[in-house]
């Protein structure tokens, strides 16, 4: 007689047994950062007027048709009437927001405290009230997506051998949220300047989060063509601006976005020498359910000056590092 598969029961009810152990530490975060409350409610009243201004012209040839589709759906669940808990939107977690925990979590983590300080860890994990992010770990108060996004740095820095006070400016193609950003922006503390590139959307998003976390000193979203990037901020450049800027950097990030990109995005990126910089972190799909072009995976495995490496817990995915 074959007995049924319990462990896939098992695995979700452990999941939400751990949820509710971590409760008081989602308490503690929200009693300890509460002023962010307070703050993402003055901006969201701005937000809607923000997005109309950056969305101008036709970006679809920027787009394959999975992420046409999301931001479609995100423009009615996140723009014009933003709930301070949406990082529990299920597009945003579905596509930006890593929750799995487990093994995968634990691996991660392992690597990260066996390369930095757990004093550092601290500072540079702690999660922000806005947005209600899922804790995963209460000793350092933090998520999956926050550990996931350092362990890609510091796999990077470690796999190519590259110092901080080599990166002055930093591109990233698709930022999600900002996450990224505000990790980055702990870790190197030399005021460096940053650029996200994204869809209008998003950068929407990303002003928002960022601002109320980091104050409006610091981020700076470009609304027209005729704004500068601005050196030692987080500069957040709506893809409908793009082609109309010349931008170089130090470091060209993308986990996964460029690759789920149109082929025209990836045509123009190689076209450009990846913006000119001379390191760089990717992380893609070698073998995505979902059809996205191939041309940039096909040249970046080509060149012999990437080094490309398994994720070890992520089946069919890979890193790029150069």
């Amino acid at each position: 007689m074959k007995f049924p598969d319990f462990s896939y029961i098992f695995r979700k009810y452990l999941k939400k047994i751990k949820l509710f152990i971590l409760k008081p530490s989602q308490k503690l975060l929200a009693e300890s950062k509460l002023e962010q409350k307070e703050k993402f409610n003055k901006l969201k009243t701005k937000l809607t007027d923000l997005y109309l201004k950056v969305k101008i012209g036709d970006i679809d040839h920027f787009l394959t048709p999975f992420w046409k589709q999301k931001e479609e759906q995100l423009e009615k669940e996140m723009i014009y009437d933003t709930p301070f808990s949406f990082l529990r939107n299920s597009d945003i977690c579905y596509t930006m927001f890593v929750s799995a925990g487990g093994k995968w979590l634990k691996s991660e983590l392992k690597y990260l405290e066996k390369n930095i300080s757990q004093v550092m860890l601290k500072k540079l994990l702690i999660e922000d009230y806005i947005g209600e992010p899922l804790l995963m770990n209460s000793k350092y108060l933090t998520s999956h997506n926050s550990i996931h996004h350092l362990y890609h740095f510091v796999k990077f820095l470690n796999i190519t051998g590259t110092k901080l006070d080599e990166i002055d400016t930093i591109i990233e193609w698709g930022g999600g949220y900002g996450n990224m950003a505000k990790i980055l922006s702990r870790f190197t503390y030399n005021n460096n300047t940053y650029i996200i590139i994204d869809i209008p959307l998003m950068s929407c998003i990303q002003w928002i989060y960022l601002t109320a976390i980091l104050g409006p000193e610091n981020v700076n979203l470009i609304q027209n063509s005729d704004e500068k990037i601005i050196n030692g901020k987080i500069n957040l450049l709506p893809i409908s601006f793009l082609e109309r800027y010349t931008i170089n950097g130090d470091l060209f990030i993308s986990t996964w976005a460029i690759t789920e990109s149109s082929k025209y995005s990836q045509d123009y990126v190689l076209k450009l020498n990846w913006f000119n910089c001379n390191h760089i972190l990717l992380s893609y799909c070698s073998k995505s359910k979902i059809k996205f072009p191939t041309n940039l995976i096909q040249n970046v495995e080509n060149d012999k000056n990437f080094i490309i490496e398994n994720i070890e817990f992520l089946p069919n995915n890979k890193y790029a590092f150069q």
